[in-house]
């Protein structure tokens, strides 16, 4: 499988974006722009944000850093937050194939990591704050599940922007080889409730 993009790095790089959650208690800053956006139209994007689509921007986690702020302060969270300790980001499971964060103050969805992608994280972009990104994002790349889509949102007919009634080819073909190998993920991650199909 192809590993997540990331920046061509000369040394130490600096932050380019900052984000942080509805209550500011999490905060994000990512030495990268995102490699994609997608817009995500699936049943689950659309319970937990209350909205028609979530839209995910994909970071190598190597180039991001989570902190909560509590009362004791600010603590940064090391290590792949998807390993059953969010060190205060709430982790929720609604399928087999990914856990998604979230604050746990105010409720704010904060990511997805798919579990076939261990080295990257799929940053809901709403979390980020304007007039804090350095450098141009990339253009949206792909509308994915438009086969789950809100009967009453109509997607743009001329937006230029790939359409998936699912993923899309290459990101199916990693599922199904992740799927093929026995589905592995870390042992210390919960149940799903339900499985995905593929």
């Amino acid at each position: 499988m192809e590993p997540t993009p990331k920046p061509a790095s000369r040394g130490v790089l600096p932050v380019v974006l900052r984000g942080s959650c509805l209550c500011g208690m999490v905060r994000l800053e990512s030495k990268m722009v995102p490699g994609a956006i997608t817009i995500c139209h699936c049943r689950e994007c659309r319970k937990a944000s209350g909205n028609p689509f979530l839209t995910f921007g994909l970071f190598h986690n190597d180039y991001i850093q989570w902190s909560v702020a509590s009362s004791a302060g600010t603590k940064q969270l090391v290590g792949d937050l998807a390993d059953g300790n969010g060190g205060g980001i709430k982790l929720t499971y609604y399928s087999d194939i990914a856990v998604r964060g979230w604050c746990p103050r105010c409720g704010t969805p904060l990511f997805m990591k798919y579990h076939c992608r261990p080295d990257g994280t799929s940053i809901a972009m709403g979390l980020v704050d304007n007039g804090h990104i350095v450098g141009a994002l990339p253009p949206v790349k792909e509308h994915i599940f438009l086969a789950d889509k809100a009967e009453w949102w109509n997607v743009p007919p001329d937006d230029g922007i790939a359409r998936h009634d699912g993923f899309n080819e290459a990101f199916a073909r990693r599922l199904r080889e992740w799927s093929d190998r026995g589905r592995p993920q870390r042992l210390d991650i919960p149940p799903a409730p339900f499985h995905f199909r593929l």
